[in-house]
């Protein structure tokens, strides 16, 4: 549409004095285009921020029939009315909610799982509320446990398994073992892991993470409520009947074994003391003990262990779990390598773990006790 422009100088006087002077442009058709505020922003994404870690109740077993609930949070969400909602079938497990009201911005909502999974393995199943972001839901489906009653240990050829009978946190488990190239026997699992691994990075397999010298006193789970040490909480001799709490500290006052610890520190049999750790594997039955440095050499030797790929390979199948860190507890994910401890101390607040990733061949560290490290108990 053509339009005029008119320019009109408008002068202000007082009493003869010219005091300001302004142009103005008026548009004539009524154009006033330039005077339009912005369009608004759109709103922020309404998603499940736990989607990748999301709250899973129950687990996932090949051939066995499932209801486990799993809680997805939401946030940016409007307040809204949703539907039921049913996903598609996937390896034999649907996932579904009944209908409900969305909080404003930020809430939960609770899922059920039903089905018979059929084969073991990761698998992911889409889940879309409301016009949410679609959560690509992982899902691990275990193998079935050994049967308790039936567990003998391996034949004497190596890459031969087993299984051993076990009460871990109270529940009756039977942990797979395997002969290793070492000649000894096992676990081909991590411990309190509720299977031997799918691959090297299979997330529902790599167990609890111990502080050095403590045991499976619930501090050692994923998760667990963490604490500040002190000089009252820094040893063995100070839990003697556990203490569910990760222990964390930034300095030696605060954290695990921070004080008074040395290299002739033990982690062996069923005692704490303020000089040895109660041996977590002492329960898996006679002979069953954290293994030393030089017994986890020998058998990466033997088995040709050299990076991450080797390390799963191997008969034992070690994972890159990652490890939990001291200062605050928080877990590090599995792409930084498999951290493993030992049985040996090392001076002060230290202690020797194995350690593999993909650039490094397996060797022995030192670090501090106070770190979450994975075991694997030996025979």
């Amino acid at each position: 549409m053509n339009r005029t422009i008119l320019s009109i100088l408008i002068c202000v006087s007082t009493a003869g004095s010219l005091l300001a002077q302004s142009q103005y442009t008026i548009y004539r058709y009524g154009d006033f285009s330039a005077l339009k505020k912005p369009p608004p922003p759109p709103p922020p994404p309404f998603f499940f921020n736990n989607c990748s870690n999301p709250a899973i109740t129950g687990n996932f077993v090949k051939g066995a029939p499932t209801s486990a609930i799993i809680t997805l949070v939401y946030i940016n969400a409007n307040g809204s009315f949703y539907s039921a909602f049913t996903s598609p079938t996937v390896n034999g497990i649907t996932i579904s909610t009944n209908g409900g009201r969305l909080t404003n911005s930020t809430g939960s909502i609770v899922f059920t799982a039903s089905g018979t999974p059929v084969n073991a393995g990761s698998y992911t199943i889409p889940i879309s509320i409301a016009g949410s972001a679609t959560c690509n839901l992982p899902v691990a489906v275990l193998n079935a446990p050994p049967n308790p009653a039936t567990c003998a240990d391996p034949g004497t050829t190596a890459g031969n398994t087993g299984a051993n009978p076990d009460s871990y946190r109270g529940q009756q488990v039977a942990y797979t073992t395997v002969r290793a190239a070492d000649g000894k026997v096992w676990l081909q699992q991590n411990l309190g892991s509720p299977q031997v691994p799918i691959n090297g990075n299979d997330m529902a397999s790599f167990g609890h993470y111990f502080q050095w010298g403590r045991w499976d006193d619930g501090g050692q789970v994923p998760g667990s409520p963490t604490v500040t040490g002190s000089s009252s909480l820094n040893n063995p001799s100070h839990i003697p009947s556990g203490n569910p709490n990760f222990i964390k500290g930034i300095s030696t006052a605060t954290s695990w074994w921070g004080t008074g610890g040395s290299a002739t520190n033990t982690w062996s049999g069923t005692t704490p003391t303020a000089t040895n750790g109660k041996d977590p594997c002492n329960a898996l039955g006679a002979g069953w003990h954290v293994p030393s440095s030089a017994e986890w050499l020998n058998v990466l030797n033997q088995e040709w262990v050299f990076d991450n790929v080797s390390a799963f390979a191997s008969n034992l199948k070690l994972t890159e779990s990652g490890y939990r860190t001291s200062s605050n507890g928080v877990m590090v994910p599995n792409w930084v390598g498999g951290y493993y401890w030992t049985s040996d101390a090392s001076n002060t607040n230290t202690a020797k773990n194995v350690f593999f990733d993909a650039s490094y061949p397996n060797l022995i560290a030192i670090t501090d006790r106070g770190y979450g490290f994975n075991l694997r108990c030996v025979k």
